[in-house]
């Protein structure tokens, strides 16, 4: 039986390969008429406003859309003459060029923007790419389904828009869109739900913390057996925090009922284990390098290197602020990789013997990969980053082979695959997903792909495990 192909297109491409030409600036104090008659004539909807050390906003450029025309002047009825400061949006989320056209799409899908300004690497504005240059057909649906989630004016709405998540993934699916790009979209959706969900809680009486997303959601490789994650950094607005535990409660509540599941294992904002203070995270992080066999500390680093920003001021993430302090302890730094070396891939004796048993797809195959390129990205120098990007960036700094790097990318899209098509059948049959793959029911190229990924595992870990990093 031949698998179907999936589709990778420009998508896969760095960014800084798929601009059309320089991007058209104005100055922040020039008339909304004059940006006007720059879009028309550069066949362009939008103008950049280089900020420079301006204090007009945040971030070094604003962005004029004719989005923002519509809606900020002609429906505001403001003259034509009011200056671009105050209409445009600020800031203009920015991208390298280097960055895949993947992430980049995911950006725009999580921040709820059509185009992001690409950056060289010394920050020199090289232009701008738009979704259209991005976007297959058969994902738009991600972009309307997270525009519906943000817009929700209550719970019951909330509920009505991500009921339709499932739809979204068998459809992806069904458009032979990757695995990869799927989980990631996937993601960002639930994402967004998170974010929405703490709004319409918060909205009772003022939030104040920063929430954060954790795990698979935060690495954006999410499928629809995930858990929700959470974690908040608490300020001086959060309010008493009994409080705040009790909003994070009924926000997990509402995405319950959103049929996002809390995690079973108890990593909830709304546990004091995970609702601290910037300051308390930051101590807290400093307790477990220094004593890395105690109070789970391996695992609460490893979540915080994972977490991200999901509501709340981006000012207090924690993930950057943990693999700085990681890498400035290479020994605990070095526990990392000997518990994920130690996290055997144990899939390949259930595949081949006589006696085929169901095996656990994220345990027993996703996650020791999850795990070494949680090092070896950690390592490299990347905070909260997906599994593949960590891998291909530790294989640029030399911290992984070319080899070791591409079996282990290659393993994980394998898996995904079988992973996500797996839960996608449970839910065409009223199942609940979940990772249990029974080998009979998967093709013959399937089972040799199983079990031939799992063996490459393996290698990898030994070659690790005996001989550490490439030197």
């Amino acid at each position: 039986m031949n698998e179907p192909l999936v589709i990778r297109d420009a998508a896969m491409r760095p960014v800084g390969e798929l601009l059309r030409g320089p991007a058209p600036t104005c100055a922040p104090d020039r008339p909304v008429a004059d940006a006007a008659r720059l879009m028309t004539e550069s066949r362009t909807r939008y103008v950049l406003v280089p900020l420079g050390d301006s204090d007009v906003g945040e971030g070094r450029f604003g962005i004029l859309t004719e989005g923002d025309l519509r809606q900020r002047v002609v429906g505001a009825g403001r003259d034509a003459a009011v200056p671009v400061a105050q209409v445009m949006s600020v800031p203009a989320h920015t991208v390298s060029a280097s960055t895949l056209g993947a992430d980049a799409l995911l950006d725009m899908l999580a921040h709820g923007v059509r185009r992001l300004p690409v950056l060289s690497e010394t920050g020199t504005l090289l232009g701008v790419v738009e979704d259209t240059d991005l976007l297959a057909n058969a994902t738009r649906g991600g972009f309307l389904l997270r525009a519906e989630i943000a817009r929700a004016d209550d719970a019951a709405a909330l509920a009505d828009a991500t009921a339709r998540i499932p739809a979204l993934v068998a459809g992806l699916s069904r458009a032979r869109i990757a695995a990869l790009d799927v989980s990631a979209i996937l993601s960002v959706v639930v994402e967004a739900t998170v974010a929405r969900a703490v709004e319409l809680v918060g909205a009772e009486n003022g939030c104040g913390a920063a929430w954060l997303g954790l795990g698979s959601v935060a690495r954006r490789e999410a499928v629809l057996s995930s858990d929700v994650d959470s974690a908040t950094v608490l300020t001086a607005d959060s309010g008493p925090v009994d409080q705040s535990l009790a909003r994070a409660a009924r926000a997990h509540a509402l995405l319950s009922d959103c049929g996002l599941r809390s995690d079973d294992k108890g990593a909830l904002a709304s546990r004091p284990r995970f609702a601290r203070t910037l300051t308390d995270w930051h101590s807290a992080v400093d307790g477990w390098l220094a004593d890395p066999y105690s109070d789970q500390a391996l695992v609460m680093l490893g979540m915080l290197v994972d977490s991200r920003v999901v509501h709340g001021s981006g000012d207090l993430d924690l993930a950057a602020h943990t693999a700085d302090a990681l890498r400035a302890r290479p020994e605990v730094l070095a526990l990392l990789l000997r518990e994920a070396v130690e996290e055997k891939a144990r899939i390949k004796r259930k595949i081949v013997s006589r006696r085929t048993e169901p095996v656990d797809v994220k345990s027993h195959g996703l996650t020791p990969i999850v795990n070494i390129a949680r090092w070896a990205g950690t390592a490299a120098g990347l905070a909260a980053a997906s599994t593949p990007t960590r891998l291909r960036v530790a294989v640029e700094r030399g911290l992984l082979s070319a080899d070791d790097g591409r079996v282990l990318n290659e393993t994980f899209d394998v898996l995904t695959q079988i992973r996500l098509r797996h839960q996608g059948e449970q839910v065409e049959r009223g199942e609940q997903p979940d990772d249990i793959v029974d080998p009979d029911t998967l093709s013959p190229l399937q089972r040799s792909l199983l079990s031939g990924a799992v063996r490459e595992i393996a290698g990898v870990q030994r070659t690790l495990a005996y001989a550490g990093p490439p030197s």
